[in-house]
């Protein structure tokens, strides 16, 4: 009988010990995910690997939020990605990282013709502050 609640302890501690880093392995809050008629262009966003002052890969409390349109569209932690698919029409996407106090970046995109570079990388720069870039290189998705 000891021999089992021990195996169950210990299985409840490996779980524990496993959960934080499951939270940092995917984006959430993720809203645009379906792909219909309409909705037929598609990003890639992807986030880096740089992590804010202080925070490792195992304990991050610097995500990144991305928006579209004022929507809050995913939650990133380094190296999250996914895609959107989105409406031809103009869009402004923003990122925004409130560690200390809250930056904001701002960058406006037009998808009423096919994107040359559908991929975007957002990424913090020295000072911890937020920034999304356009990239030409593929294989994001």
């Amino acid at each position: 009988m000891i021999r089992s609640g021990s195996l169950v302890l210990l299985s409840l501690l490996l779980t524990a010990c496993g959960t934080p880093l499951s939270t940092y392995n995917k984006p959430s809050n993720l809203l645009f995910q379906q792909k219909d008629g309409n909705s037929n262009q598609v990003i890639h966003v992807y986030r880096d690997n740089k992590l804010c002052l202080n925070d490792d890969k195992n304990r991050q409390v610097c995500p990144i939020n991305f928006y579209i349109d004022d929507f809050k569209a995913g939650t990133f932690y380094i190296n999250n990605k996914a895609n959107y698919y989105l409406k031809p029409d103009a869009y402004v996407l923003k990122v925004k990282s409130c560690k200390t106090e809250c930056a904001t970046y701002v960058f406006k995109l037009d998808l009423n013709n096919q994107l040359k570079a559908p991929d975007f990388k957002i990424s913090i720069d020295e000072n911890d502050k937020p920034f999304i870039t356009q990239i030409s290189t593929q294989g994001v998705s």
